[in-house]
């Protein structure tokens, strides 16, 4: 039966892409006829899905032993929901929580992002929306910042934050102070090497406490020291680190795991943990801010503000400014060097693009060992393309999310009002329908003008989501990723001898082998 699901859908696929090429005039009145069939747009009962049973509804599939649709993999989820039932799945049953509807077609992600209106709501994560507006309402006071809050109230928060993380000035303005760790990390990349030129098993962790210590600049207006000589296990910057690791993976129980409808209830393992880790971030974050509103006191007057110096000059509560480094902390440490691991075993693996990259760099950067500047940015169009093509591959976060508000039409279906709608991106990349190879690493596909560039559907890729909701941080994250990538790419030739790389995709797509990268000085 799925064997002949599958063929329906090929068979459907193939039949409007001979339309969209605008054959001739008897598929133009196929067309019509295709149109005028399903023009009446069928209930949101007819929608394909696993089926709930009684009392339990689908909430039984979440639970632990349950192996069908297995949680702790989301992108194996995804794959076997598409295949048994096809572009658009229903999974009702779930209360209290929404009904989910999963799709897989890009012309229905667009007409989401486009129907989204002027508040798009995004499903929060329940944990943080309760953490702020229960557990700790007493310190967050009704303000729940840009991951949290909807409608008006998330407009207000997103008016403070936006013209300063998303504004292209400002960004580029944070490239020496961002240039000045990526070159401190890059520099100890020579002592980590053993006899064999492989980095340490724990390589993945000097990822994380550069992408840290870059995101804390711009969060916290200062540097933690995640960098410096023998990172005590107790230090500051180690446990922001762990706790990282210790949020994604508990977040993951609380929000699609064996907990999800249990802590709201009673205090669940999971649950407790995460409110220490959650405390143990407002601690340090409302330290750092406080610091920095010290410091700004004694900045020259022909110094430029920091980002979070202007957003404190919008709105003088320092809880806003806490709010939205906790939001950069939190979202911009796995993300980022999980995003900068998978370029470079992509690059690792396929060396030809590898030393196109660093013909790119070379003739860019003569001296290997100078600062990257905005300048030497704004002309590698390869590195930004392997990036690119890397985030199509493999999207540190598989799908985008949103709930509708009003009565929309997907894939023919009436979808009412309160349903979340996961947009699953992450397969659709590797669709072949709208990727030559998909499986392979090209980066020239994304290159203007290049003979192998390819114009896929915009709303096939979105790895920082789309619209007024799209990632707050991605503009510091894409410079943070471009500039540590040119030094290390500039200075090195990287081989991974150990694939195909294992992967665990939960909250977060993240590999999880160790990381031997073999390293030879260029």
């Amino acid at each position: 039966m799925a064997g002949r699901r599958k063929l329906l859908f090929a068979n459907q696929r193939s039949l409007q892409s001979l339309l969209r090429a605008g054959g001739s005039r008897q598929f133009a009145g196929a067309a019509t006829a295709l149109k005028q069939d399903v023009q009446p747009a069928r209930p949101y009962e007819d929608i394909p899905g696993p089926k709930p049973i009684p009392l339990l509804g689908n909430k039984f599939r979440f639970m632990p032993g349950f192996k069908k649709y297995d949680f702790s993999d989301l992108m194996k989820v995804d794959q076997q929901l598409y295949e048994e039932f096809g572009p658009i799945v229903k999974f009702n049953g779930l209360e209290p929580n929404n009904d989910l509807l999963f799709i897989f077609d890009p012309k229905d992600v667009e007409t989401m992002m486009r129907n989204e209106g002027l508040w798009p709501f995004r499903p929060p994560l329940k944990c943080f929306e309760y953490y702020r507006k229960v557990t700790r309402k007493d310190f967050f006071k009704g303000i729940g910042g840009v991951l949290v809050d909807q409608g008006k109230e998330w407009q207000e928060a997103r008016h403070h934050v936006n013209p300063i993380l998303m504004q292209t000035k400002i960004v580029q303005m944070y490239a020496p102070k961002i240039d000045e760790v990526a070159e401190d990390f890059v520099k100890k990349i020579p002592g980590w090497k053993d006899s064999k030129n492989e980095m340490p098993h724990d390589f993945k962790n000097e990822l994380h406490k550069w992408a840290l210590e870059s995101i804390a600049v711009v969060a916290l207006d200062t540097r933690l020291g995640c960098l410096d000589e023998e990172l005590d296990p107790n230090s500051e910057p180690q446990r922001l680190i762990t706790a990282v690791h210790t949020l994604l993976s508990v977040m993951h129980n609380l929000e699609i795991g064996g907990e999800a409808f249990l802590w709201r209830l009673i205090p669940t393992p999971s649950w407790k943990k995460f409110v220490k880790v959650m405390d143990f971030f407002v601690e340090v974050s409302h330290k750092h801010v406080l610091q920095a509103i010290e410091r700004s006191k004694s900045r020259p007057a022909d110094q430029e503000p920091s980002a979070l110096e202007r957003l404190l000059k919008r709105d003088p509560n320092p809880l806003r400014a806490v709010i939205m480094a906790l939001d950069m902390l939190m979202a911009g440490i796995d993300t980022t060097s999980h995003s900068l691991t998978n370029v470079m075993l992509q690059l690792s693996e396929n060396q030809d693009k590898q030393e196109i990259l660093h013909g790119e760099l070379k003739k860019i950067m003569p001296n290997p060992c100078a600062p990257v500047t905005n300048d030497m940015l704004n002309e590698t169009k390869y590195l930004k393309a392997c990036i690119k093509e890397s985030m199509r591959l493999l999207p540190v976060v598989t799908a985008n999310a949103r709930t509708t508000t009003e009565e929309i039409i997907l894939s023919n279906y009436k979808i009412p009002p309160k349903v979340d709608v996961l947009l699953a991106n992450g397969l659709m990349s590797r669709f072949s329908e709208h990727f030559r190879e998909p499986e392979k690493f090209i980066p020239e596909r994304w290159i203007r003008g290049h003979e192998q560039e390819e114009k896929a559907n915009p709303f096939v890729t979105l790895p920082f989501g789309h619209g007024a909701r799209k990632c707050i941080g991605m503009r510091f994250a894409q410079l943070e990723m471009e500039i540590i990538l040119a030094k290390m790419m500039r200075r090195f030739r990287w081989e991974f001898k150990y694939g195909p790389m294992q992967y665990k995709s939960t909250l977060v797509h993240a590999p999880i082998s160790p990381l031997k990268f073999t390293v030879y000085e260029r």
